[in-house]
């Protein structure tokens, strides 16, 4: 019987003894859960931050990439502006370049018509207060002037005043070039008639002033400068009756000066043109000595015209 108080006492302890172990023993699973937490978070917390490090790469690579982009895109738009202004600036440089010259041509331009005014304005006072036949210069120096760079109204005024001059003093230094020809003085009729045709005269009045001045010259034994002036007649006047002596005088100083052909070629034309000239035995003569001897040298000096004891003298028109 003593024995049943002792189970009885032990009994508690059994129980405290069994809910301490079962209290350790759920210590111990929840220290090993505890554990076993601690390891899975410390994967979740090594993969997030593995994911955190691809997001941070990822968003990295795109911002890269956007920038890049940008950067591109900007350069493409600051290339295409930067040819887009250098073209500009070659155009601007261009028409800089062009209106320039422009300017530069209108200055000139200017500077000329200027220059032209002041010699047109000249050349008007010549011929409106010099006293006299002191006026012709303005005339003569009008026919030296270039009238291109002048205006309508100005070149219009200098004509008009030049035309009045050539009829009121005109006249007279014809007639007296004419006057010293019928008296066989050469040099006088040679600076008369030279002097006339500087005024620009018309037409008819140059070509009449022409014949005299060439047979002056011939006359002269001036036969080089004698061309010029007979010439402008044969071809200006083929009607004029004195054009078969203008042509003999033609032949021979085209023989002086070497032209062999221009003297058988007029040589030809006064003795197919004119069939009962004074002049065709002179005009036969020259081309029979032609086939004759084609290659023979110029004379040393022409012989005289085949005129009359006089100089002949022209009909009233002076041809």
């Amino acid at each position: 019987m003593p024995q049943e108080p002792s189970s009885e006492s032990s009994k508690p302890l059994e129980e405290i003894r069994r809910e301490v172990v079962e209290a350790r023993n759920m210590t111990i699973k929840t220290d090993n859960a505890l554990k076993s937490l601690h390891a899975e978070l410390k994967v979740v917390s090594s993969q997030q931050a593995d994911f955190q490090r691809r997001t941070w790469f990822a968003t990295g690579a795109a911002y890269l990439g956007f920038l890049a982009v940008c950067v591109g895109g900007a350069i493409a738009v600051s290339g295409a502006r930067a040819s887009s202004a250098n073209e500009q600036r070659q155009r601007l440089e261009q028409q800089v370049a062009e209106l320039t010259a422009q300017l530069d041509k209108q200055k000139s331009e200017a500077q000329a018509v200027e220059k032209a005014e002041r010699a047109a304005a000249d050349v008007y006072r010549q011929m409106t207060t010099l006293a006299g036949e002191e006026r012709l210069k303005g005339v003569e120096a009008l026919a030296k002037l270039d009238t291109s760079k002048l205006t309508p109204l100005t070149r219009q005024a200098l004509q008009d005043r030049a035309t009045l001059l050539r009829k009121e003093v005109g006249a007279s230094v014809l007639e007296r070039g004419k006057t010293a020809f019928r008296r066989g003085d050469w040099p006088e009729a040679v600076e008369q008639l030279t002097r006339f045709l500087a005024m620009n005269p018309v037409e008819e009045d140059a070509l009449d002033a022409s014949f005299f001045l060439g047979n002056s010259l011939f006359q002269s034994r001036k036969y080089e400068e004698a061309i010029k002036p007979l010439t402008r007649f044969v071809e200006g006047d083929k009607k004029a009756r004195t054009r078969d002596f203008a042509l003999v005088m033609l032949v021979q100083s085209h023989d002086v000066v070497g032209n062999k052909d221009k003297a058988i070629e007029y040589a030809k034309e006064g003795w197919q043109t004119y069939p009962a000239s004074e002049f065709r035995n002179q005009f036969i003569g020259r081309l029979q000595r032609s086939m004759a001897t084609p290659a023979a040298a110029p004379p040393a000096t022409a012989p005289a015209a085949p005129a009359p004891a006089a100089p002949p003298t022209p009909p009233a028109q002076g041809r």
